[in-house]
Parts: C-alpha cells; sequence; structure tokens
C-alpha cells in the first residue's frame, strides 16, 4: 500500500528561501528554522509520512523524541542534501568534500537515534553539477556513497538516493550497483527526470524497482525545466505531468512506501502554499492505490 507523504521542502518560502523568480510570501515573517509549523500542518491533514528537509531544522544534535512530538502517528523522516542556506553543501559534493560525508554521518546518527528507516540523500545538485563527464563524477562519487551506506546499514538505516537534477537515472543506478550494498536505493522524483534529458516516464520504469521514497511534482502545460528549482511547481493534479502513468510504473514494481507531494518553484506571484499541498494530498488519497 502506498502512502500519502509530504516532503518539507514544499514550504521552503514559509522557511526564507526565495528562489530565483519567486517572491516573498504575504503570509508573514519567515519561519525560525524549527520544525513545529510542519508538523503541526501534517498531523491536522493526517498524512501517513513527513519528510524534512534538514536544512530547514536546528542542529542534529538537538533534534529529540520530543522535538518531532507534535506529528503525532504521523511517521517523520529526514531529507538531506538540500544546499541552503548559503555556503551549505550540495549532497556529498560530489564526491569532493570530506566534510559533506561528516555532515551527512551526524544525520544520520540523528535518524538512526530517532528509529527512522529511510532517509532521502542527495550527491549533488544541479548547481554543483559542473561540466565534466558522467562517468568521472560517478567514479568519484563510488567511495563516499559507499561509506555513508555502510555507515547507515550499521544503524539499520536506509539511503535513498535523490535524482536531484545532477545526474540521469542511468548513473544514479550505476552508483548503486557498484557500490552494492541492500541498504542504498532511489528516491524517486518526476520533474528532475526531464532536467537532466530523461525521459519522464522511461526514467521513473528504470528507477521505480530501486525507488525507496517518492517525492511527486505537476508542472504546468509547458514547463521551463531551465529554471533554478526546476520547472515552477502547480498542486498535483492541476498540471500536465503524468502522474497517473508514473503512479500504475511503481504498482506494477510492488512500491509500496510514501508518496510525499514536493512543491519546488513556485513562479513570480504570491501563491498559498498550504492550501496547495492540501489540494495535493486530497488527489493522492484518490489516486493512490488503497491509500
Amino acid at each position: 500500500m502506498m502512502r500519502v507523504g509530504i516532503d518539507s521542502y514544499s514550504y521552503h518560502r514559509r522557511y526564507g528561501e526565495i528562489r530565483v523568480g519567486e517572491v516573498e510570501p504575504a503570509a508573514g515573517p519567515p519561519w525560525p528554522l524549527e520544525p513545529s509549523p510542519v508538523l503541526a500542518h501534517a498531523r491536522a491533514l493526517a498524512v501517513d509520512d513527513l519528510y524534512l528537509e534538514t536544512c530547514y531544522l536546528p542542529e542534529p544534535e538537538t533534534i529529540m523524541a520530543d522535538t518531532l512530538a507534535p506529528a503525532g502517528p504521523v511517521r517523520v523522516g529526514f531529507s538531506w542534501g538540500h544546499p541552503w542556506p548559503a555556503g551549505s553543501f550540495h549532497g556529498l559534493d560530489g564526491g569532493r568534500t570530506p566534510a559533506a560525508e561528516d555532515h551527512l554521518a551526524r544525520w544520520i546518527a540523528a535518524a538512526a537515534r530517532l528509529g527512522h528507516p529511510v532517509m532521502r540523500i542527495t550527491l549533488g545538485s544541479p548547481a554543483s553539477r559542473g561540466t565534466e563527464p558522467a562517468s568521472v563524477l560517478v567514479d568519484r562519487l563510488i567511495a563516499p556513497t559507499r561509506r555513508a551506506a555502510e555507515r547507515a546499514g550499521e544503524v539499520d538505516l536506509k539511503l535513498a538516493i535523490e535524482n536531484h537534477g545532477d545526474l540521469r537515472a542511468q548513473d544514479v543506478l550505476e552508483v548503486i550497483e557498484r557500490v552494492g550494498l541492500p541498504n542504498l536505493g532511489v528516491t524517486l522524483d518526476n520533474v528532475n527526470l526531464p532536467r537532466v534529458g530523461d525521459d519522464m516516464l522511461a526514467g521513473a520504469r528504470a528507477l521505480a524497482p530501486r525507488t525507496l521514497l517518492v517525492q511527486l511534482k505537476d508542472h504546468p502545460p509547458t514547463p521551463d525545466m531551465t529554471m533554478p528549482g526546476g520547472a515552477r511547481s502547480v498542486a498535483l493534479g492541476e498540471g500536465v505531468a503524468p502522474l497517473e502513468e508514473i503512479i500504475a510504473i511503481l504498482a506494477a514494481v510492488g512500491y509500496d512506501g510514501a508518496v510525499c507531494v514536493e512543491l519546488a518553484s513556485l513562479g513570480g506571484e504570491d501563491v498559498d502554499e498550504l492550501a496547495m499541498i492540501e489540494r495535493s494530498i486530497v488527489w493522492l488519497r484518490d489516486h493512490l492505490p488503497a491509500a
């Protein structure tokens, strides 16, 4: 059974992260970097899962079970690797930066202490990608990714690599195959597939068998995939992305994890993220198998 979820990147403007082309929300000053507003919204919506972007959280060592208690029965996990604020690591930074590994290790320890089964990670970002051939980048990523997966495996945590606009689906799968550890899988982001030249449905078919987590996005009829953060997001079911086909692809391989609404770039007009998330949750409940 697929589960209905939210990724807290959907609230990025509320936390003060204004992407290129976006406007500041009219809802008031930015939220502090702590999870209570998101936990309360997720609980009010009675979703199954909530993945918290670690860039919007306090230091991992300060997060206790009580910190996440306002989520109630909602299952909470971490999404690590988004490069915000300025100066933050771009995931594993393409394998270039040992300090990024150390930062990930701290969040692995926090996830293990809190009993999380899966954590989303990134290996880099479009901004850190550079122009080197993918083969060079993949080669450099094998050792640090293996070390991270080994560390996570010691505490029974699965790591789910997002196709984050830095690598094509085939490259993500090559990293996983060459690392060769059973606790390493995929976070499938459907709109990030065409950002790097992958067909959305073909890429979803390739990644689905290794998918541990899904970040689902919708986009308008003429998406600009070159925008920072990817094409402008609309509420699920209000755009033209082939969402039902992607869900069918996941169902065909027996996927039974969380499908999280994720709002990325929100464009140059003020919008109500909370209402967009709420409409997206309704759509997910209407369309996920047995949700």
